[in-house]
């Protein structure tokens, strides 16, 4: 009885549905028998468009900033970065570039790559806190492009293992216009976020050409005690002297005062339901492994840096010479809770890098081959208590060869000399408290690194390429 019952409601679900859907089939039946007789053209369609601005090539990926474009605002180099395929950035403030920002290609972050200003490295000896780049004091006021290259396969960049982020910055130009360019804007977000900057770029008597740019940028940050102040300087001379040849005097100066994220545990009494809630157990900065708090004490570091460039460029048959002095001044005053809950304040530490490189680059000879030799000098080191921790000797040479139309050979080799005088600042002495050595370790190292890129032209639009090379990272102190 209950078997014949399902039969019949399947019936007269099956007699309703039909009702209901007929009308249809027959209106698609009538349409398809209508028929189209003409193709209908709904225009080009772009499935995936080149990002302006973005040039990517075997050899480098290259970023004009006068062509970039991006959603937002593009205020410093990690909102740049974020956008290249490749090249990952973990911001600590997405609000503003923080001294704990930390950008990596392949997976590699700045302890093994290679960032430079007009060709020279910034990355700084590693004591507190290994080799960080500080990112909230690279703004964009003066950058004209950005050269990103992936691997370590240029032997023209010293100890990059994983890639190279070259920041090149505006020279001015040569003319006899005496009116500049001046720009001036701001903006401002959330959380009382704002900038504002001013630059002004010309030239004169086609004999020097200038650009000078001031910024300031503020915000409260997202998180509690995230606040974040960074005024910032670039200034650039460019001399165009007889025979093609140039002078360039460059500075930059940033001053950043940065606000360590605190607790803001519900579970405490100094909860503060105005910010989100912020545990014990989060990722702290980068170079931090303990938590600060909150309270009459306010857990923050100071830092004052300063890049001074001195490059001279002469066009010499066949090729351009180059001899570029260089200088890193960095300062820094932290205070902050150690990882006992005591509170140290203006904990103060200082670092400088000097170095010059010399350089004979694009010779060009048989139409086929284009050489670059070079030799670099650097010292790093801590002022305050160890000068020169490593001096670094190194001299190179690369070849580029064509081979008819398609192929492109770029073999290379570095040697590297370099004397290190290291500390073991992670391995206490004795009893608490712990004596803390800063000096105890001298070595010398040396060597061979060679390298071998092929590039292949399989089409106008599709290009192949294989690199393997040996690199060497600078040991961390």
């Amino acid at each position: 009885m209950e078997s014949r019952k399902k039969r019949t409601n399947f019936w007269i679900i099956g007699i309703l549905t039909a009702i209901i859907f007929a009308p249809g089939l027959f209106g698609i039946t009538a349409i398809a028998q209508e028929g189209v007789s003409e193709a209908i053209d709904i225009g080009k369609i772009t499935v995936m468009a080149p990002q302006p601005g973005v040039e990517i090539t075997t050899e480098k990926t290259i970023i004009r900033m006068d062509e970039f474009k991006k959603p937002g605002e593009v205020r410093t180099l990690t909102d740049v970065l974020t956008e290249i395929g490749g090249v990952d950035v973990q911001r600590v403030n997405p609000l503003m570039a923080s001294p704990g920002d930390e950008v990596s290609i392949r997976g590699l972050n700045e302890g093994r790559l290679v960032i430079e200003i007009d060709g020279r490295r910034i990355n700084h000896t590693g004591h507190y806190g290994r080799y960080i780049v500080d990112w909230s004091t690279l703004n964009m006021d003066d950058i004209d492009h950005i050269e990103i290259i992936r691997g370590g396969h240029s032997v023209l960049h010293p100890f990059a293992i994983g890639g190279v982020i070259n920041i090149v910055s505006k020279k001015g130009k040569k003319t006899g216009d005496l009116k500049p360019a001046v720009d001036v804007r701001t903006a401002y977000g959330k959380y009382n976020t704002w900038n504002a900057s001013a630059s002004v770029k010309g030239g004169a008597g086609n004999f020097v050409g200038y650009n000078f740019s001031v910024s300031t940028q503020e915000s409260d940050g997202y998180l509690r005690n995230n606040f974040q102040e960074t005024d910032s300087f670039n200034g650039h001379l460019t001399f165009f002297l007889p025979g093609e040849a140039t002078l360039s005097l460059g500075v930059k100066r940033s001053e950043v005062v940065y606000g360590d994220p605190v607790i803001n545990d519900p579970a405490r009494a100094d909860y503060d339901d105005d910010y989100p809630k912020y545990y014990a157990n989060r990722d702290q900065l980068r170079h931090i492994d303990w938590p600060q708090f909150a309270g009459t004490q306010t857990p923050k570091w100071e830092k004052d840096t300063t890049y001074l460039d001195a490059v001279l460029d002469v066009p010499i048959c066949p090729g351009i010479a180059k001899v570029h002095y260089f200088q890193t001044v960095g300062r820094r005053w932290t205070s902050m809770y150690d990882s006992r809950g005591v509170f140290r304040k203006d904990d103060f530490a200082d670092d400088e890098t000097q170095g010059v490189i010399v350089e004979y680059r694009d010779i060009d000879l048989f139409d086929s081959h284009r050489v670059t030799v070079g030799a670099e000098w650097q010292e790093l080191g801590w002022p305050d208590e160890n000068p020169i921790i490593y001096k670094v000797q190194s001299a190179y040479i690369q070849d580029i060869i064509s081979v008819g139309d398609r192929w492109r050979f770029t073999p290379g080799v570095r040697y590297y000399h370099i004397n290190m005088d290291t500390y073991f600042s992670n391995f206490a002495q004795g009893p608490f408290p712990a004596n803390w050595p800063t000096a105890g370790k001298e070595q010398t190292e040396s060597g061979f690194y060679p390298s071998l890129k092929i590039d292949f032209q399989a089409t106008p639009e599709t290009a192949l390429y294989a690199a393997v090379s040996r690199s060497y990272r600078l040991p961390c102190p």
